[in-house]
């Protein structure tokens, strides 16, 4: 009798520990806007168990530094830029734009004062940098074949920019 006691005790707790944890979860999830820092990268990648619970201890550590940055460029834009920002973005997608089309498409509809592209060139440096170091933190997390699928390190990424800028100059 005292066996089938403790035991239901303990699945009580039990239950009850889970459902807490998933009403933690759901409460965290609706005050919070904007993915995990790491999600853009692992996103579509199978992970173990265990590289999940690293990728979100590293979120965890990073979620600070990504919503600042993230604050930063609410503050900078105007709600109407912010508007004229999804509206662009989703009339790109819809028309199957490709992501440096989209990206025009995107600063010609924020109609930038000088002053914000001043702000957002400092904030894309701040951006950069933050992008290394998650993506510094998951290369010690994933495999070497999983690490592949990263984004190479921001350099490239520029290079790669400049590279379609002069293809366009040359044709």
């Amino acid at each position: 009798m005292q066996i089938w006691k403790s035991l239901l005790c303990l699945g009580l707790a039990m239950t009850f520990s889970v459902t807490g944890a998933a009403d933690e979860k759901k409460t965290a999830q609706k005050g919070k806007r904007t993915p995990a820092p790491t999600q853009r990268f692992v996103n579509g990648m199978e992970l173990t168990a265990e590289q999940k619970e690293k990728v979100a201890a590293l979120d965890k550590e990073l979620a600070p530094e990504f919503q600042k940055i993230q604050k930063t460029r609410g503050e900078i834009l105007t709600e109407t830029q912010k508007t004229a920002e999804r509206e662009a973005q989703k009339s790109a997608k819809s028309a199957g734009k490709t992501p440096a089309e989209t990206r025009k498409a995107v600063d010609e509809a924020l109609k930038l004062t000088d002053e914000q592209k001043t702000k957002m060139a400092e904030l894309q440096k701040t951006q950069q940098a933050f992008t290394a170091k998650a993506i510094e933190g998951l290369k010690k997390i994933l495999t070497a074949e999983q690490q592949e699928k990263l984004p190479k390190a921001a350099a490239k990424g520029s290079a790669a920019k400049g590279k379609g800028k002069n293809k366009k100059k040359s044709e």
